[in-house]
């Protein structure tokens, strides 16, 4: 009994660990591609539309403050030219910031970004997931059945 009660923490905690691995994110664009739009569900159509990203493969060419940043996955809605983009894709933020916003980005003349978000695990920028939550809220209720 003492075992499992040790090992459901242990299991949660390496769920949430992911240190020195790369993020890899969905990249794609609704402009040129319709199925990037919401909702994103890569499952249900041929996935040669979509790929995941290995972020920090490319980071030193186009983020040199590799000691101070790290890579996440992003999300962005935005009105170009009067018509809607989602874009999904990777960015860096500050090693330090552990909020969902974005970096500051520039618009262009005829852009208007209405959402922007970032997340720093596989795969996140594409449709919403519960996995995670599920496991929170099963790991206390597995231990109150295996008293």
């Amino acid at each position: 009994m003492a075992k499992l009660s040790l090992l459901v923490p242990v299991v949660l905690l390496a769920m949430f660990i992911h240190e020195g691995e790369p993020v890899r994110c969905w990249t794609c664009s609704s402009d040129l591609n319709p199925h990037c739009a919401d909702p994103f569900l890569v499952g249900n159509i041929d996935n040669s539309y979509f790929r995941l990203e290995n972020c920090d493969a490319n980071t030193g060419a186009t983020y040199p403050y590799l000691t101070s940043s790290k890579s996440a996955c992003k999300k962005q809605k935005k009105y170009i030219n009067g018509l809607l983009v989602v874009s999904r894709g990777c960015t860096w933020k500050v090693q330090n910031d552990f909020t969902s916003t974005c970096p500051s980005s520039s618009n262009g003349p005829n852009e208007v970004t209405y959402f922007c978000e970032t997340c720093d695990y596989d795969g996140c920028n594409g449709a919403a997931t519960i996995g995670k939550t599920i496991a929170l809220l099963l790991a206390p209720l597995s231990l109150l059945f295996f008293k």
